[in-house]
């Protein structure tokens, strides 16, 4: 008789661990999910208006790498998409010439999550917080 409570116990042991098991497949399986997903990023050379009150202008001529993707390649008052996979990224801003070399280059990193719902970043203001 005594035997039974303890099958009984090793039954419920079993059935909570795999319950656990299960749990933790399904949570790395959502945080492989979101590591992996591939954001398409609205990239805009504008001019805008800093927090001190002034007036910056786009930038002439740039091209635009995320996480060393292809370039994407902007005029003043232009806009295009890139592709960011993850969360954190790193993104490039060369600067161009008139003949379009690389004059100077700027590395700023962002986040998908300080870009808000629109997935949108104006290369102009970037360029300038990279200083």
């Amino acid at each position: 008789m005594k035997e039974l409570p303890n099958r009984r116990h090793g039954i419920i042991k079993r059935v909570l661990v795999n319950c656990v098991l299960v749990a933790l497949l399904i949570g790395l399986g959502v945080w492989c999910f979101d590591q992996g997903k591939t954001y398409k990023v609205i990239l805009g050379n504008y001019a805008f208006t800093g927090q001190d009150g002034q007036e910056h202008p786009a930038l002439e001529a740039v091209e635009v790498f995320i996480d060393g993707n292809d370039p994407v390649f902007l005029l003043e008052d232009d806009s295009g998409t890139g592709d960011a996979t993850g969360r954190r990224h790193t993104m490039v801003i060369a600067l161009l010439d008139e003949n379009d070399k690389p004059m100077e280059s700027r590395t700023v990193e962002f986040s998908i999550a300080e870009l808000g719902e629109k997935l949108e970043l104006n290369v102009a203001e970037y360029w300038l917080k990279a200083k």
